[in-house]
């Protein structure tokens, strides 16, 4: 077994009596990666050329110069840094969203609720932001699907992404009572 640990006498010690050997590893050694050097020396270029002549204003140089270095065009990789991270979570982020994605096939006839935009900007806790149920009356191949109210009296066109199929029957509505909560009680009863 290998294993990579700071090489102090303790360490040492604790290697010899599980009968383990100390490997040094790239971590130990940067100067050994390539690409730590010629990353290193970029940035200290970046540096040099921006830093004033007596060298003391490095540090808050140094955020610049980092976002210079990880913005700029690299050749090998056909790309910038930043660019190339914004790509892999932009991947990352497609495959989240695929993989949760729900494909909703429509079909005339079908029953749907249509998803009230006007209620995201005057928010009502209580309200619905789906009204219907409507009709299906026809789905084109490009996601415009056409709607016929409850009546039966108009058809609209609407976006594909607006609808959710409707589970239920459409059954004969009637007011069982109606109460305003403006029109509350003046007095408040009491416990006597």
């Amino acid at each position: 077994m290998v294993v990579l640990i700071s090489t102090t006498r303790l360490s040492h010690g604790l290697l010899e009596k599980c009968g383990m050997k100390h490997k040094v590893a790239t971590p130990y050694h940067p100067q050994l990666s390539g690409q730590v050097e010629v990353s290193s020396r970029e940035i200290k270029n970046l540096l040099a050329k921006t830093i004033n002549a007596n060298r003391t204003d490095w540090s808050r140089k140094l955020d610049d110069a980092l976002w210079t270095y990880r913005t700029a065009f690299k050749t090998p990789i056909g790309t910038s840094l930043y660019q190339l991270s914004v790509a892999m979570y932009k991947e990352r982020m497609k495959f989240v969203h695929d993989k949760n994605f729900l494909k909703r096939e429509f079909n005339s006839g079908d029953l749907v609720l249509l998803f009230n935009s006007r209620l995201k900007l005057f928010a009502g806790k209580l309200k619905s932001k789906w009204s219907g149920p409507f009709k299906v009356v026809s789905v084109s191949p490009y996601g415009a699907i056409e709607l016929e109210s409850e009546d039966g009296t108009r058809t609209f066109k609407v976006n594909g992404e607006r609808v959710k199929h409707y589970i239920g029957t459409i059954g004969e509505r009637h007011l069982i009572e109606q109460f305003s909560l403006k029109d509350s009680p003046t007095t408040v009863p009491t416990n006597e």
